[in-house]
């Protein structure tokens, strides 16, 4: 064989070779590619305009969403979610529907302020879950999170128009969607907030619970009603700082469902105003 023919014969093995190993790095490439898709998004964030909004925009800043209820619909399984509600207007928080009357939280999820103005108002929607009895939608928390950082947070007042009382399911913010077998745990903070209450309390479950609850910087508005917590079969840790209570109320005004141990302190209630709570009690 002459030393042409070999040369040829080594060029056409090593063009194929390149070939070969070209196509397996686009495969690699592709599965690559496919691998990352397929990661769920770590984080997301969406803006809500309750004004000129629209629940077919992208959810941007420049084109930002109608609803609380589509912004949640959009990341209810994302691990981090901020919305973001524009100032100087009431956002209306509703579930899919009133039959389900609820969003199951299992992760961290922050409503915040854009814009300029007064802050925005949290307001839940009263629903009818129950022929001829009112419900609020509510959030289940399962172990997640819910931060309000100056967001105002106005509790009902008025039973839907037909209706007659209150259902005792989804009768407060903070409830129970699954029955008494699940488990309601997680944390709420109110920081730089006002909360308004009104008819029904803001944290009750009916069954077992365990809440991690902080006030920063924020106010509790205490002038139509008194009901912040019903702790009946359920635990509390409630953190206070630089915060107060409207109408001269103290917390022992707020909570209700306290149990005393043989010695007198506080056993399903740990709080650094535990002491002001216990004496109430």
């Amino acid at each position: 064989m002459s030393m042409e023919t070999t040369i040829t014969s080594l060029v056409a093995a090593a063009n194929k070779l390149t070939s070969a190993v070209n196509g397996k790095v686009a495969e690699i490439d592709a599965s690559v590619v496919a691998a990352v898709r397929a990661i769920p998004e770590m984080s997301r964030s969406f803006y809500v305009d309750a004004v000129s909004g629209n629940d077919l925009a992208l959810g941007s800043v420049e084109a930002p969403l109608k609803s609380i209820k589509e912004a949640m619909g959009r990341s209810n399984t994302t691990p981090y979610v901020t919305i973001y509600l524009k100032a100087a207007q009431t956002h209306e928080y509703a579930a899919p529907t009133d039959q389900t009357p609820y969003w199951s939280i299992s992760n961290k999820l922050i409503f915040m302020m854009y814009g300029t103005g007064s802050k925005p108002v949290f307001s839940p929607k009263v629903g009818e879950y129950m022929p001829g009895s009112s419900n609020i939608h509510f959030l289940s928390l399962e172990g997640g999170s819910v931060y309000f950082r100056f967001v105002d947070v106005v509790m009902p007042t008025v039973l839907k128009a037909g209706t007659s009382g209150w259902y005792s399911f989804a009768s407060s913010l903070f409830h129970r969607a699954h029955g008494p077998s699940a488990s309601v745990q997680g944390s709420v903070t109110f920081s730089g907030s006002r909360l308004t209450l009104g008819a029904v309390n803001v944290f009750y479950s009916g069954y077992s619970a365990n809440y991690r609850v902080e006030f920063t910087y924020s106010i509790v508005d205490a002038e139509l009603s008194t009901k912040l917590a019903e702790l009946s079969g359920a635990t509390m840790v409630l953190s206070v700082f630089a915060s107060s209570i409207t109408q001269n109320k103290t917390w022992a005004h707020l909570v209700s469902g306290l149990v005393k141990d043989s010695g007198g302190s506080l056993s399903n209630l740990l709080s650094n105003v535990g002491n002001v709570v216990a004496a109430g009690v």
